[in-house]
Formats: structure tokens, sequence, C-alpha cells
């Protein structure tokens, strides 16, 4: 199904840590700019990789699946300045073409899981702002201006087969959303 994931699990994986001694594990299209952003004018440390390591908790903000595939499939257009065109939607039906802006949050947990084994807390993402007050993208740094997508170009994501986009995160919100679990325990689990 996911095929050569490299670009998605070789990354840095990033953690912010806040004043409060919460840590949070911002995810592509889940307020990671605007969290990252937040981090940069207010100083906050960033962890990476083996940094992490010793961390009892990690916060971690989902979003509802198929809203995040719909925005993921948009910034991934919209960052290759391409219009939204059936031949691509196929190639990303057919997982030959896979980004960080789509792949289910479950791959990010994957990608957290190589250097952290403890406990995460799901939060949903609207969460994320009652906690930072600022909603700074891509957007807003060198970007062209964003648009919003129309009803036409989100008809036209959805109406690929992205069922297994979205199948796993959906299973993870439904039982574990609002509560804190072991990571490996809900990799165990949820294994894609």
């Amino acid at each position: 199904m996911f095929k050569n994931l490299t670009d998605i699990l070789t990354t840095n994986c990033k953690v912010v840590k806040f004043n409060n001694e919460q840590f949070i594990y911002p995810i592509f299209k889940n307020g990671r700019s605007s969290l990252i952003e937040y981090s940069n004018k207010n100083n906050l440390l960033l962890l990476e990789n083996k940094e992490i390591s010793n961390l009892k908790k990690i916060t971690v903000f989902l979003r509802s699946p198929e809203e995040r595939f719909v925005s993921g499939v948009y910034t991934f257009f919209y960052l290759a300045k391409q219009s939204i065109d059936e031949n691509t939607l196929k190639k990303i039906e057919n997982f030959d073409i896979i980004n960080r802006h789509f792949v289910p949050q479950y791959l990010w947990l994957l990608h957290l899981y190589k250097y952290f084994k403890g406990i995460i807390e799901f939060k949903p993402v609207l969460e994320l702002y009652n906690l930072i007050p600022n909603r700074d993208g891509p957007w807003t740094n060198n970007f062209t201006p964003w648009k919003t997508i129309t009803q036409e170009e989100k008809d036209k994501i959805l109406s690929i087969k992205h069922k297994k986009y979205i199948d796993v995160d959906e299973k993870i919100i439904k039982k574990y959303l609002n509560k804190s679990v072991k990571l490996e325990k809900l990799i165990k689990e949820f294994k894609i």
C-alpha cells in the first residue's frame, strides 16, 4: 500500500517544548506551521530525534482524517504550483505519489516511535488554538497568497478512493481521542 516512505520516515523528528513542560509533536496539516512559527517567535525549544527519547509524555493533536486528507492533497498541489488534475489524483489514489501533507497521521506516529516509546496524549486539533493564538502558516513566509479551496476542488479530491488514507486514523480517533496511550501499544494495535 504505502510504498517508499523514505521521505516521510527519515526526516528529523521534532517536538516543541512549552514553558509549562508540555511537549507537542507537530504533524503536517494539524497546525504544524502555526506551532513551529509560534515556537520560533517565542523562543521555545525544539527537541529533535534522540533528544526526545527520555520524555515521559508527548501531546499529539489529531485532525479529522478526511478533512486533513483533502487539505493535504490541496496543499500538495498548491506547493507544486499545479492545478488539481485527474492524472496526479490517480497517482495519489494508487499510492504512486505520497506526501507528508496527506499520509495518515498514523505514519507520523510511526516516525515518532523511532525515537519515543512513552505515553501519547491525543487531543483534537481545535484545542491547539487554545494553546497558541496565531494561525501563521506557510503562506505567511515567502509564498504566494494562499487561495481558499473551492467546493469543486474538494469534490475532485474526494472523488478518488481515499479510504486507505483515512481508515487507520479514524480508528485511532474513535478509540483514543482525549485519552493517553503508550505509543508502542498503539503502533502494534493499528499496524498497517
